[in-house]
């Protein structure tokens, strides 16, 4: 058995090494990524340390190193999360992401409390834009600001890794998150109430793990569950989810094979607390924020693959995490192995149930797995550089280069959805009439133009003022029909101007007797509707 077990573990090295090399000239584009079933690779290497690595490795013990290295890279860390995310904004002031006109809006309007708005915006979020905003312009709101959220994401993943593993791990989780694509992406989407939810979920999952020494943290715990639930209901999805099976699960002895009643009863409490608290912010104007939730969480789990939600899919997703991939799966194997079924453990396995078979947003869930992975895969390059020093380096070094190289190249690489031109023309739709209507029939431009033009907006299937339905609007993109045009324009109160920008087609230039150019530049153009 010994010889095995010695074969397995040479093995395990040796392969370990030639995935970290694949993966260096896979970020190089030296490979193209697809060419081999590199998820499968990671998985196998996460099997195999199952048997190579020393299980019984405390991750809770506390080694020494040299203070003034540790926090130096912890520091540069921090400071890379922000430096990446500063770069698109070099030469730059147009706010990356498609949803920025939106927060642009809530920030400046929120207080119309449009239907679509209460329906979208969760109350913490939109007390929270109203208060900050008296200090903060929206500009800087829209740019830095989320910059520092990110850089909090990273503070409260550190923390929550020291907490539950040691700093070591910490250390490490938090070089990941720095240099994660997955998470950039997150950023450049400015997905901003998922990105404070990031950090205010950690935070109450940290201090859930403090009050098992201190039972006065579970305030702090109930405190940030209740500001998970308000600042983003997808975040509290998955809060809850894992929750609820930690509250059963978490009474149980495993080594004595005894239940703790009292503790279920306890955690059961301080759920429905934490529940009844959350739901108080969505009295009155905020409800049907809830109610309209039901219906699609209800039949994504029974019409898997519908509600994808917008981000990248689970396959770009693994092949986009190659560099943290398999030591993830080795930290998820470690918990198992130990029985240590914690609240990261459930958010591990839910997030991938939710994911892996597609059920209500698994798209952007992705986001969730991810931070998750993040923090298992300190487990995993640790436990390979305590039981094999050289090596675990060596690696570790390698996954850094090739993370680094691809984050970097990301942010270089990342253009805001519209250009100066297409936003200098959009803002003159301020110039308007103060009661006026703005439209435009591209879904590219429909939260740039609700965001700056300072004018109730139209657009297909967004907002409140839209009238028609999706087959309506098909018809009036295809038609040449001035009849059908007309017909469906009259039904929009005026005065009506229309936005057409760069990247869609213009078939209202072949009708000027109704629609006349207010305002042109480039290939941006304003109408007026006069007929």
């Amino acid at each position: 058995m010994n010889v095995i077990k010695q074969i397995l573990e040479n093995s395990f090295y040796q392969l370990v090494f030639v995935y970290s090399v694949l993966v260096l000239f896979i970020s190089f584009n030296l490979i193209f990524k697809y060419s081999y079933h590199m998820e499968i690779y990671a998985f196998i290497l996460a099997v195999l340390a199952i048997f190579s690595l020393n299980a019984n490795i405390d991750l809770k013990e506390q080694e020494k190193h040299n203070q003034y290295l540790y926090y130096f890279f912890l520091l540069h860390a921090l400071i890379i999360i922000f430096f990446f995310r500063a770069i698109p904004y070099k030469n730059n002031t147009i706010p990356l992401g498609y949803d920025a006109g939106i927060y642009k809006y809530i920030i400046e309007h929120g207080t119309n409390y449009d239907r679509w708005l209460v329906s979208s915006t969760e109350p913490g979020f939109f007390y929270f834009m109203q208060i900050i905003k008296e200090f903060l312009s929206t500009d800087f709101i829209l740019t830095y600001l989320l910059i520092i959220f990110n850089v909090i994401v990273g503070i409260s993943i550190y923390l929550t890794a020291k907490e539950f593993f040691n700093k070591k791990i910490a250390l490490l989780s938090t070089i990941i998150y720095s240099l994660s694509s997955i998470q950039f992406l997150a950023f450049s989407y400015m997905y901003y109430k998922n990105i404070i939810a990031l950090s205010l979920v950690l935070f109450s999952i940290l201090f859930l793990k403090k009050s098992e020494k201190n039972s006065k943290f579970i305030i702090l715990f109930i405190l940030f569950s209740v500001l998970t639930g308000i600042f983003h209901r997808p975040t509290f999805y998955i809060l809850g989810l894992s929750y609820f099976f930690y509250a059963f699960v978490s009474p149980i002895d495993f080594s004595n094979k005894k239940y703790n009643a009292k503790s279920l009863i306890i955690n059961i409490i301080y759920g429905i607390i934490i529940l009844i608290l959350t739901l108080f912010f969505y009295i009155g104007r905020f409800s049907p924020a809830i109610l309209t939730m039901i219906e699609p969480v209800t039949q994504g789990f029974f019409q898997p693959g519908e509600s994808p939600g917008t981000f990248i899919n689970f396959l770009t997703y693994q092949f986009s995490t190659l560099a943290y991939l398999p030591f993830a799966l080795i930290g998820f194997f470690y918990l198992i192995r130990k029985r240590q079924f914690d609240m990261l453990f459930f958010w591990a396995l839910l997030t991938l149930i939710i994911v892996y078979f597609q059920f209500f947003f698994f798209n952007r869930f992705i986001i969730h797995l991810d931070i998750v992975l993040i923090l298992l895969s300190g487990i995993g390059f640790y436990m390979i550089t305590e039981n094999k020093k050289k090596v675990g380096v060596s690696v570790l070094i390698i996954m850094i280069i090739a993370s680094a190289y691809i984050a970097y190249t990301e942010a270089l690489n990342t253009k805001t959805l519209i250009n100066a031109q297409e936003l200098e023309t959009i803002k003159q739709l301020q110039q308007t009439e103060e009661n006026s209507f703005v439209m435009t029939t591209s879904s590219i431009y429909s939260p740039w133009v609700l965001g700056y033009s300072n004018r109730k907006t139209i657009a297909p299937g967004l907002f409140d003022y839209n009238v028609h339905n999706k087959q309506q609007w098909n018809e009036f993109w295809k038609t040449n029909n001035l009849t059908y045009i007309k017909e469906i324009m009259n039904a929009y109160k005026k005065p009506l101007y229309i936005f057409i920008g760069e990247k869609q087609g213009d078939n209202l230039k072949n009708y000027p007797d109704c629609f006349k150019i207010y305002y042109t530049k480039l290939n941006n153009t304003i109408y007026t509707y006069t007929c």
